[in-house]
């Protein structure tokens, strides 16, 4: 035994036990004797605690974090006293921490613990940064006022400063971090930090530089090269030599060949940043590319990225570099080139091998390429891989693994070893995120139900018609099958995220003596037998799928109103949709009303229609019917703009409708697959042919009280993804209006006119409106209206924007089309052909807006040159 007076450290023995943290020291002493066994533990309970510092932070928290209460039972020497300041340490907030032993008494043992706060920040300022980058380093630090001041939190703030630099390809950022206690105001340990940015000028590449590639010898840019290399690219426009490998650096400049130089033009898209994450991962790309040439031994030896100073550029370089660029050089091992001999298969009971080797779609001969092994094997867009074959079939559990059963020479011999298993059953079918639409909404549109065998097809298309709803943002629906692969089940939850159903429109204005204004609004999720139900306008009642429209519009000379209800479900049993359309439209050339005026005439057409329409199941699930019957009453005075001699009276117009159509669209908004065609049939009855009237002495007004017409309208679309994100549209349109009663013609209402942006609102007198790029409104049919018209349009589209906010893309398209205005004057071949690009934007809350130039060849005068035209809900399409 020992006696230690006056202030005891604790023996060697408990300071071993401790975590090892340069500022905390443990402290045991008092001002009388204390007795310590060093090879003898002994209990004591803990008496008291006092505490010295923090005076920000509750005792009792501390405490708890500290793991000590008053009555516990510690050994001394032990290891809960270090414990005790490892977790103190732990919470980031103290720079000393010191736990003392003031006293012993008996078995009671009294402890202080001391404590030395970080500081915490005040305020802080970024200088040398301003506007936009200001505000998005404040969103991406992530730190506010009171936050505790570590070195880790200075570090990390600075690094998110860097980054944020290098991201726009910044490389020589620097940033200085300062602390400065703040006393203003009485503060105790407060500090004011300081971030001081230095950003530097941009650092381009200026040029890649290739060694290795012996095989990738140069050729002519093939359009079906799929650029893989997405991220570096350099900064000077040049010659237009390309190499396909090359091609495949999308973005690139100055290509080195050993002693040859090979540059490629960039696209206007182009950037010429330097991130070494996208850089690495366009070398794992490049290999890629490379494996699927046949180089399976492929890859990169080494990479160098240096900096050039601008003075050390060459002469035409020096001209335009005003700042240091990079140069990049890869290395590159190509290895032997190999091919595919034999492809067998075991395992296989369900499908022969022969078939399956039509289905892999791999020759003997054909380059090595494990990619293509892969995705015909187990997922093929086309949806012509072998998984398909069994998935589609109920197999969701079956597996087909390529093994490289032999390699000789140049030459790779390949088995594929299935695994078929059982057949799976869906168990559960389960929707998860619909907070506004109603289940069953949901479940109606599946074609994955409970019994059902497994099908990929099945929930690939389920999710396709949930997007088409219109209801739910496409990025986050997700079908997420849970197979239980004991009992050959499988649970398929569909994971979906509600999104802006509702479009709203609303313009008022004065002008020139009159009040100019829209109101509208569509609601596509509408709930008709909700709204008596006040909790349910949360604002409007909704989840049943319905679609209710209401529209009011003025501008001093025509007024008009609509309304619409659909119904989509019949029933609600099977997909069966019934719709209700009024509307009224009154137009009048702006003179005062006065029926003995010449000067005054004017237009009202009254329009009401039913319509019953449903899914068929043949030829096959994407075709639909659609049947109306459709009522026009039209009131004219004094009305000449037709050109057809009807000027004065009223007439009626009762027409039977049906639309034959089949839609397989990918997504309704940017559509990458798919086709629609639809065929429409319009016809009144033959009212003449129960009269014995003559109708070449009858006034227009007597002639034309019951309008008779026949009509046909065929047209059809195909979407193809030809590279990328990129969409190349292909799209016919053809009319034809007939009559049956040469004494009365063609009708005077309901013809075609060709030309402008398409949008209905100038259809004020019943015409079909065609549009036309390149040509303004009406400009290429007779000034009396067509009844035959063709129309041709290919288009490529490449997105900008796919995001749940919008989606935007641009487009370029030729267009060739004509309106006649007697059949027999109809040449498919004579058409006025345009050119131009154009923009789209989806809005959810306005719907989709266009914005198109397009080049009329073949206008004389006004009708064509250069047009800017505008489009809203594919008005112009």
């Amino acid at each position: 035994m020992r006696t230690i007076t006056k202030i005891l450290i604790l023996p060697l023995l408990f300071l071993a036990l401790m975590p090892a943290h340069a500022d905390a020291q443990v402290v045991v002493g008092n001002n009388s004797t204390i007795d310590i066994d060093y090879l003898t533990p002994k209990q004591y309970e803990i008496g008291g605690i006092t505490f010295e510092g923090a005076e920000n932070f509750d005792p009792r928290m501390v405490l708890l974090i500290a793991g000590l209460q008053v009555g516990d039972k510690i050994a001394v020497p032990g290891d809960r006293i270090s414990v005790a300041i490892d977790n103190l340490w732990k919470q980031g907030m103290f720079e000393d921490v010191q736990i003392s032993a003031t006293r012993i008494v008996g078995n009671s043992i009294f402890l202080k613990i001391k404590l030395q706060e970080r500081p915490k920040m005040s305020s802080f300022a970024l200088r040398g940064v301003k506007g936009d980058d200001q505000k998005k380093l404040r969103d991406d630090m992530h730190i506010a006022v009171g936050d505790v001041v570590t070195e880790n939190f200075l570090t990390t703030s600075a690094n998110i400063i860097r980054s944020h630099y290098l991201e726009k390809g910044f490389s020589n950022v620097e940033v200085i971090t300062t602390t400065k206690p703040d006393t203003t105001g009485g503060k105790k340990n407060m500090v004011m930090v300081d971030f001081q940015i230095k950003v530097g000028k941009r650092v381009k590449i200026d040029s890649l530089i290739f060694e290795g590639n012996n095989e990738a010898k140069y050729r002519a840019p093939l359009a079906k090269d799929i650029p893989i290399l997405k991220h570096i690219n350099v900064n000077k426009k040049s010659p237009t030599r390309t190499n396909k490998l090359m091609r495949k650096m999308k973005k690139t400049h100055d290509v080195h060949y050993g002693k040859k130089l090979y540059v490629w033009t960039k696209g206007f898209w182009s950037r010429s940043k330097y991130r070494e994450a996208d850089f690495n991962e366009d070398l794992t790309n490049l290999i890629t590319y490379y494996n699927e040439l046949g180089y399976r031994d492929a890859r990169v030896v080494k990479d160098t990225v240096w900096n050039v100073p601008a003075d050390q550029l060459n002469i035409k370089q020096k001209k335009k570099a005003k700042q240091d660029r990079l140069k990049v050089k890869v290395s590159i091992h190509e290895g032997n080139k190999f091919y595919f001999r034999n492809i067998t298969f075991s395992g296989n009971t369900i499908y022969s091998s022969d078939f399956l080797a039509k289905q892999l779609r791999i020759n003997k001969g054909d380059p090595y390429n494990s990619t293509m092994l892969q995705q015909n094997l187990t997922y093929n867009p086309s949806g012509t891989d072998i998984s398909s074959l069994y998935m589609d079939n109920g197999y969701l559990f079956f597996r087909a693994t390529p093994v490289e059963v032999l390699v000789e020479n140049d030459s790779i011999d390949i088995e594929i070893r299935i695994v078929e298993d059982k057949q799976a059953r869906i168990r559960n079918v389960i929707i998860d995120g619909n907070t506004v639409t109603n289940d069953n909404i949901i479940y109606r549109e599946l074609h994955t139900r409970p019994g059902d065998l497994f099908s990929r097809d099945a929930l690939l298309r389920s999710r396709r018609e949930l997007v088409t709803l219109g209801y739910f943002k496409e990025e986050t629906l997700i079908p997420e099958p849970k197979p239980n692969q004991k009992d050959g089940t499988v649970d398929i939850i569909y994971h979906v995220e509600e999104g802006n159903t509702s479009q709203v429109q609303a313009q008022v204005g004065f002008a020139t003596g009159m009040v100019i204004g829209t109101l509208s609004f569509q609601l596509k999720n509408f709930s008709f037998k909700r709204m008596f139900d006040k909790s349910a306008w949360n604002p409007i009642p909704g989840g049943d799928g319905q679609q209710l429209g209401i529209s009011l519009s003025s501008n001093g000379f025509f007024l008009s109103g609509g309304f619409n209800f659909t119904e989509p479900w019949l029933g609600g049993k099977r997909p069966q949709a019934f719709s209700l359309m009024a509307n009224d439209l009154f137009y009048s050339n702006g003179f005062s009303y006065d029926k003995d005026d010449e000067k005054y005439s004017s237009l009202n057409i009254f329009q009401g229609a039913v319509t019953l329409g449903k899914r068929l199941k043949w030829p096959d699930d994407y075709f639909s019917l659609s049947q109306s019957i459709n009522y026009k009453h039209y009131t004219l005075h004094n009305y000449s703009s037709l050109n057809t001699g009807f000027t004065e009276g009223t007439s009626n117009e009762l027409a039977y409708n049906f639309i034959l159509a089949r839609n397989s669209y990918d997504n309704p908004i940017y559509t990458r697959s798919g086709s629609e065609i639809s065929l429409q049939v319009a016809a009144t009855p033959p009212y003449s042919l129960f009269s014995n009237k003559d109708y070449s002495s009858l006034e227009a007004a007597e002639r034309y009280k019951w309008i008779e017409y026949y009509k046909v309208n065929l047209r059809g679309a195909w979407m193809m993804n030809i590279i990328g994100d990129v969409v190349l549209s292909a799209r016919f349109r053809f009319g034809y209006m007939g009559y049956y009663n040469k004494e009365i013609g063609l009708s005077p209402f309901g013809r075609y006119y060709m030309g402008g942006n398409g949008l209905q609102v100038y259809a004020y007198d019943g015409r079909e409106v065609i549009p036309m790029r390149g040509y303004t409104d009406n400009s290429i049919s007779p000034s009396s209206g067509a009844s035959i018209f063709d129309r041709f349009t290919l288009e490529i589209r490449q997105p900008i924007i796919e995001s749940n906010a919008t989606t935007l893309w641009v487009l370029g398209f030729v267009e060739a089309g004509n309106a006649w205005s007697d059949i027999r004057q109809f040449n498919p071949f004579n058409n006025y052909n345009s050119a131009g690009v154009g923009v789209r934007f989806m809005i959810p809350s306005m719907g989709l807006i266009g914005l198109d130039w397009g080049y009329g060849f073949d206008g004389k005068g006004s009708i064509g040159g250069g047009q800017l035209q505008f489009s809203i809900n594919q008005s112009i399409d």
